[in-house]
């Protein structure tokens, strides 16, 4: 995935950004030719928020899973909305992430770590959306399904 800007600063240069995702996770950031190595900050969902320096203008690349987009002096090109840095996603969610995942696995299979995953794809957003205590019920109510749906599952097919 590559996406390209074109930024004008102050003094009337132009400097072309771009962002580079490559394999396994490797990504970067090239500004006027030079490349800078981007780094996650969640171990689950591919986020960075890379903060660039150019004569005249401040520019913040923002990268929430295959969402980049591109902040110029505190407001995004595509939409003109005001930047706001990404939050940290809480070690809890990570944590209820994985456990849900392996008690998923253990209790329905497949089709429990496939619901786990769209749960957490909604937990993970409505952590980015500041909502931690919602997302803290999704969580706990995704484990109680797992765990109760699981059991009855196992019990129809006779294998608890």
């Amino acid at each position: 995935m590559t996406k390209t800007w074109s930024v004008t600063d102050s003094m009337g240069n132009n400097h072309h950004i771009t962002f580079q995702k490559g394999g396994f996770g490797g990504a970067k950031c090239i500004v006027d030719g030079d490349a800078y190595k981007m780094k996650s900050k969640n171990w689950v969902i591919w986020m960075a928020d890379h903060q660039i320096s150019i004569p005249g203008a401040e520019c913040n690349l923002v990268v929430v899973g295959n969402k980049v987009r591109l902040a110029v002096n505190g407001t995004y090109l595509e939409d003109g909305t005001p930047y706001e840095p990404i939050r940290n996603i809480p070690m809890w969610v990570n944590i209820m992430t994985l456990l849900n995942l392996i008690i998923g696995w253990f209790m329905i299979g497949l089709l429990g770590v496939c619901i786990t995953i769209l749960g957490d794809l909604l937990t993970f957003n409505l952590c980015l959306k500041k909502k931690n205590s919602v997302a803290l019920v999704v969580q706990i109510l995704l484990l109680v399904f797992v765990i109760v749906g699981g059991y009855f599952i196992q019990k129809a097919l006779g294998t608890f």
